[in-house]
């Protein structure tokens, strides 16, 4: 961990990929269609936030958006809800005229302030509890704290019920901080440990998270693709990558999600509205 660190400390913006998989159109729009947005690390309140608020207002007036992830560090630098004008109204104005649903899950910086619960109790980050389960269309969300006070002996448990449970074709899971990752906090051997055996026994096909600060997709391992999206407004960090990295890119941006019950599409795009990856992930027969 020490050498990944002081070596991406050397390292500037570093982008890496495979050659981009063959997509099809978008699927005709009904009630089993899900778009989403993602992002996180957002909450710093300048300009770079700011520029990722206008591409996400702008992928929504191209195609109407269901929800917003905010994938944790939701107000810098304490998660002080005394800043929500900067860190959140502000830059997602557009999106939370046109009535966009928000739903945030808690980074490190958010429970700096009361153990993050004024943010749980503030209606516009659409957060039911430490943590919460949501089903949207085709798409059930299960959104965890992942902070080194979160209660696993009571959360994990309710994952495994809730995953059990659920009958959605696709199943997210979205958290703080990273399980695979070639950013500056690399791999999290205990949350590989705690959580990849739920994901593997009951079908997880997507995990997103925030807290290094760059973007990424993983190749699927054990039929989970790892999605890092701490690229939202927070100082950006090099990546390293390692043999589980499809796409990485040190630049300001979110990622865009569309899913119908056979197929989930997700793109992702920088700051300046430029494209930097794309990719379609196809349930199993």
């Amino acid at each position: 961990m020490i050498w990944r660190r002081r070596l991406l400390g050397l390292i500037g913006a570093t982008f890496v990929g495979l050659p981009l998989l063959a997509l099809s159109g978008h699927g005709d729009p009904s009630a089993d269609s899900l778009r989403f947005l993602a992002t996180g690390d957002s909450g710093s309140g300048n300009a770079h936030q700011r520029a990722v608020g206008q591409r996400m207002a702008d992928a929504h007036r191209r195609a109407p958006v269901d929800l917003v992830l905010l994938a944790g560090d939701n107000i810098y630098p304490s998660g002080d809800l005394a800043l929500v004008e900067s860190t959140f109204r502000r830059p997602y104005a557009t999106l939370l005229r046109a009535g966009v649903p928000f739903h945030a899950v808690l980074g490190n910086h958010d429970i700096r302030t009361a153990n993050g619960e004024p943010q749980i109790a503030f209606p516009p980050f659409g957060m039911k509890g430490r943590w919460y389960t949501l089903r949207r269309g085709p798409v059930q969300f299960f959104l965890l704290d992942t902070n080194v006070n979160a209660r696993w002996q009571h959360q994990r448990p309710w994952l495994q019920q809730a995953l059990a449970a659920s009958t959605a074709p696709w199943k997210v899971v979205v958290g703080h901080h990273p399980i695979h990752s070639s950013g500056f906090y690399g791999n999290d051997p205990a949350a590989i440990a705690r959580l990849t055996p739920l994901f593997r026994r009951y079908g997880v096909q997507l995990y997103i998270n925030g807290h290094d600060h760059h973007y990424e997709r993983t190749r699927p391992i054990d039929g989970t693709t790892y999605l890092t999206v701490g690229n939202g407004g927070a100082q950006l960090r090099a990546v390293l990558p390692n043999a589980n990295t499809t796409r990485a890119l040190s630049t300001y941006g979110f990622a865009e999600v569309s899913a119908t019950p056979d197929r989930m599409r997700l793109e992702a795009w920088d700051s300046q509205g430029r494209r930097i990856d794309q990719a379609v992930l196809l349930r199993p027969d």
